[in-house]
């Protein structure tokens, strides 16, 4: 099977990279430098996400933590997505601000993007990948943003435990809006965020997860996409809405649609409440 990225980067080239020997058949964070014009930017192990492919416009009032991330590399900007879970911090994919050993020469997140009188953006001061990022198995692909300035808007908590397989999630996302299993289609980048419901499955049933840092979700019909790594898998545990997971990759045809891969919040909580100060 193969798998793709979830980063957003305007196609100036070809989005598609091809496998790297000894490697799964994926696209790797490479496609973000070679595409830069409309469409995505893929991490370092599986397809692109768009930006949740057959969801619906989310509620901006629940949303006010999600941001749109941007990150100038020479080819253009890339984009991804994000959640704020302090003040001044800001949660995202590794393979965003790591492509092919790469950083971004800069970053902001924008909150409320698309939404006039109360868009506005910050500048990111340092970004910080987990200290066991590696691409190659899509481990710990998670990332912390620290912002320019602190911000006042809601932040959403972290889940402690895993959901369980069977269970409801929520993904969310800036992407592109069209099938990711569709690679002539355009990215329709989304002008507001874009949310969608999945369902946890055996980890067994994504053959690209390789380890507990990572679980998997499925639908029939619905995905995310590029532009959307990064962004927020949600899970309600006991009436409370808690960041469960980040979205990752896509496993791409033959595998059955859909089944998107993302780092687990749980797994990587120690980390990420050390890095970011959090008790």
């Amino acid at each position: 099977m193969r798998n793709g990225n979830l980063t957003q980067i305007p196609p100036r080239i070809n989005d598609t990279i091809p496998a790297h020997p000894g490697h799964r058949r994926r696209r790797f964070v490479t496609q973000l430098l070679s595409a830069i014009i409309t469409a995505a930017l893929t991490a370092a192990t599986a397809t692109p996400a768009f930006a949740v492919f057959n969801g619906s416009r989310a509620d901006s009032d629940d949303y006010a933590w999600a941001v749109r991330v941007q990150l100038a590399y020479p080819e253009g900007i890339a984009s991804c997505t994000g959640s704020l879970i302090k003040e001044d911090t800001v949660v995202t994919a590794a393979h965003c601000i790591r492509n092919n050993g790469r950083s971004p020469s800069a970053i902001d997140v924008t909150f409320h993007y698309g939404q006039k009188g109360d868009q506005y953006t910050v500048g990111v001061a340092t970004a910080v990948p987990s200290p066991h990022y590696d691409p190659a198995l899509i481990k710990d692909d998670m990332a912390l943003l620290f912002l320019q300035s602190a911000v006042s808007e809601p932040t959403i908590e972290l889940a402690s435990t895993p959901a369980p397989v069977g269970a409801g999630v929520t993904v969310a996302g800036y992407g592109c809006t069209g099938d990711p299993f569709n690679a002539a289609e355009p990215c329709n980048a989304a002008r507001r965020l874009i949310e969608t419901e999945l369902t946890t499955v055996p980890a067994g049933a994504c053959p690209d997860i390789s380890g507990p840092w990572q679980f998997c979700t499925y639908s029939p019909y619905t995905s995310a996409n590029r532009g959307d790594s990064g962004g927020p898998v949600i899970w309600s545990d006991h009436g409370e809405q808690k960041l469960v997971g980040v979205t990752n990759a896509l496993e791409l045809p033959p595998a059955p649609a859909y089944l998107n891969l993302s780092a687990s919040v749980p797994y990587e909580l120690d980390w990420i409440k050390a890095a970011a100060g959090l008790r």
